[in-house]
């Protein structure tokens, strides 16, 4: 590969960079705050939780 062509993919690719960059949303550092409690009297979330401690308790007796 030739440098001229290596140079024009670099361009290229700084190209597409910027234009990801620029849609990205930047969220702060502390942005699991705004969704704690979104699952808050959630029927499935409760379901998945049991589901989830039940097999947990399972593969603990099992000694996995």
């Amino acid at each position: 590969m030739s440098t001229e062509i290596i140079e024009q993919e670099l361009a290229t690719l700084k190209q597409r960079v910027e234009k990801l960059e620029a849609t990205v949303e930047h969220k702060p550092q502390d942005a699991w705050k705004e969704i704690v409690g979104a699952a808050k009297d959630d029927d499935l979330f409760e379901e998945a939780m049991k589901l989830g401690a039940e097999w947990r308790a399972k593969a603990n007796q099992e000694g996995r």
